[in-house]
């Protein structure tokens, strides 16, 4: 049974910009695949750059694909710490509480999907109750659960069987890039929500997403118990030895999902390093932790603001821009939010889905918030 150590969990502001980071790069990776309809069997005279679109793809996908969202799986893993020792620190059990969260953040993520077919809040809610039973584990126990997770079972079953865990032949689900392509905006939000999270969870399932969503959820939870995000002790010496273990297994691990992972620990480990190291760092990305701190809040607005772009009911820029003026096309969005941060957080301490959510976290239910037994 884990205890808390009574340790001040002051605010990591290199978790912010890490945050911030993850939540821009996967505007930018949305951009470049057109929300999704890059891939939607249109076969289009997009305007483009001609020979440089392949190299650009691969590069924004090297980059980009699954990293990102490791990053933001990893510091919900680490909120979902904080939180849950801060309230044990207080003497009080976050389970409850957190179930409800959890709740709130799938409703919010369906009010996310009628605009985007590829939201992920939902299947994170889903996930994230898993937290709560392994929350209360020790340390040794955790590290066993991620190590059977980091193996990838499901991704090796389907390598080695040849099959699929893909979701398939659901009634209507074959309308729902068709509509995205042609449909009025009332049309588009109609399958998106029918069919988006389904798509979405079905495709994580089968891309290797199903074991390490949870995984780094585990992961960002045990860097918050050993305080790793700190600069303290041995730490840095450590995030040196996973920026190493990180940039090999990115060139030496034979399957995709965890060459994903590993490339994701190498960006973490060598943004920390950077952090504490070099105070130039850490100016030059105080912007990242502004939109960081607003992650919530950014990914959503990403999916109104993409989807006007490139859907259809919007201008249906899909039509017409192949992936280096579509990434560019995610570059403005990022701008235009990053604006909005600073001009929002002048005046605010929240982003204002984070402080809608905040509240409604903690609204009076007394029945949540149960003592923890002596």
């Amino acid at each position: 049974m884990y205890r808390t150590t009574n340790l001040p969990n002051t605010r990591i502001h290199v978790a912010d910009a890490l945050r911030g980071i993850a939540v821009a790069g996967i505007i930018l990776f949305h951009a470049r695949e057109h929300f999704n309809l890059y891939w939607s069997a249109l076969d289009l005279p997009r305007a483009g750059f001609g020979s440089w679109e392949q190299p650009a793809a691969d590069a924004l996908g090297f980059l980009l694909s699954g990293k990102m969202y490791a990053i933001f799986a990893l510091l919900f893993g680490l909120s979902f710490f904080i939180q849950s020792d801060n309230q044990a620190q207080r003497g009080r059990d976050f389970s409850l509480r957190f179930a409800w969260r959890m709740a709130l953040l799938f409703a919010i993520g369906l009010i996310n999907a009628t605009l985007y077919n590829g939201d992920v809040l939902t299947y994170y809610a889903l996930f994230g109750l898993l937290l709560i039973p392994i929350g209360k584990l020790s340390n040794r126990w955790v590290w066993l659960i991620a190590a059977v997770l980091f193996i990838q079972p499901l991704e090796l079953w389907q390598y080695f069987s040849g099959h699929t865990l893909a979701i398939r032949h659901i009634e209507g689900m074959d309308t729902l890039y068709p509509t995205l392509a042609t449909g009025s905006f009332a049309q588009s939000a109609r399958v998106s929500l029918l069919y988006g999270p389904l798509n979405s969870f079905s495709w994580a399932v089968a891309n290797g997403r199903g074991t390490q969503t949870p995984l780094m959820f585990i992961l960002g939870m045990l860097a918050g118990r050993y305080r790793l995000f700190y600069d303290e002790g041995r730490n840095l010496r450590i995030w040196g030895a996973l920026l190493l273990l990180g940039a090999l297994g990115t060139w030496l691990v034979p399957f995709q999902a965890m060459r994903n992972l590993a490339t994701a620990t190498a960006i973490v480990a060598a943004v920390v390093l950077l952090w504490y190291r070099w105070p130039g760092f850490r100016r030059a990305l105080h912007g990242m932790t502004l939109f960081g701190r607003m992650s919530l809040t950014n990914y959503l607005l990403q999916s109104l603001l993409g989807t006007a772009l490139f859907y259809n009911w919007g201008l249906g820029l899909y039509r017409h821009v192949d992936v280096i003026y579509g990434t560019l096309a995610g570059v403005g969005i990022v701008l235009v939010q990053y604006l909005f941060c600073r001009l929002w957080l002048r005046r605010h301490t929240h982003g204002p889905v984070e402080w809608v959510w905040k509240k409604l976290t903690w609204i009076d239910i007394p029945f949540f918030d149960r003592k923890i037994a002596s």
